[in-house]
């Protein structure tokens, strides 16, 4: 993952103000953020059993004898080895926040699912710009030449015309309309 500067995260920052316009510049510092791919931090046996061990003390949980409650405390030891434990950190706060008794491994996995972690979040904002994100517009377009405009089907001369992109004038100047008005024409 790329690090996340504060000329980044003022980009990102961005991602989502109406108006916002990005300039190549910005493309450029992001483009990398949004090609990276979130590293889980795995929480190490220690982090689960504290974790865990502070849940239990916390919350009341159903009486077990104590084989029962040792191989319950390796089971969700087991289910938990490996998941990042900002998210296991995560999950246990709002168990403590929301539950009267001690979770179940499904209501824990539950809550750690919806934690995005600060990688995972820059990452989103930075695809989101590159996706959708408005341009700034870096140049004018050349202006469209006679034998360009002399190319086009009538129909795309005239939507042309109406949308501003071109003028009559080019137009005639194009086809070399030498018409004059009927005023002059009687002269």
């Amino acid at each position: 993952m790329p690090s996340l500067t504060p000329s980044v995260m003022t980009v990102l920052a961005r991602a989502f103000e109406s108006g916002a316009v990005f300039s190549a510049q910005d493309i450029a510092l992001i483009e990398p953020v949004a090609k990276a791919v979130a590293i889980a931090k795995p929480a190490d046996e220690r982090f689960v059993r504290q974790s865990l061990g502070g849940l239990s003390a916390a919350l009341p949980s159903q009486a077990t004898d104590e084989v029962s409650g040792k191989l319950k405390f390796n089971t969700y030891m087991t289910m938990f080895a490996g998941y990042d434990e900002r998210a296991l950190a995560y999950a246990c706060r709002r168990c403590l926040d929301e539950l009267d008794w001690m979770p179940t491994v499904h209501q824990l996995k539950e809550r750690m699912a919806k934690w995005v972690s600060p990688e995972e979040s820059a990452i989103r904002r930075a695809r989101a710009i590159m996706r959708t994100g408005r341009r700034e517009v870096t140049a004018e377009a050349a202006p469209i030449t006679a034998d360009q405009i002399r190319a086009l089907k009538p129909e795309f001369i005239s939507m042309g015309v109406k949308a501003g992109f071109i003028t009559q004038d080019q137009v005639d100047e194009a086809f070399g309309a030498t018409e004059q008005p009927p005023e002059q024409m009687a002269a």
